[in-house]
């Protein structure tokens, strides 16, 4: 139970950065009404920024003590 409650916090990182993720994903495949060239631009930023930050959350997982 100690291993868990240490590492929650990067859990909740890991499991946000994915939702974040999956759900730009699906806003730019399903809704027609993005077309702009520019928001695209900051959606994929987005999804970098997430994917950044999970993969942060994902090493601090197995490296905390």
């Amino acid at each position: 139970m100690e291993y868990l409650r240490k590492r929650m916090k990067f859990l909740l990182i890991i499991i946000f950065s994915v939702a974040i993720i999956l759900f730009v994903q699906y806003e730019m495949n399903y809704d027609t009404n993005i077309n702009l060239k520019k928001v695209r631009v900051i959606m994929t930023i987005l999804k970098i920024a997430c994917g950044g930050y999970g993969l942060y959350g994902l090493v601090q997982f197995f490296r905390v003590k």
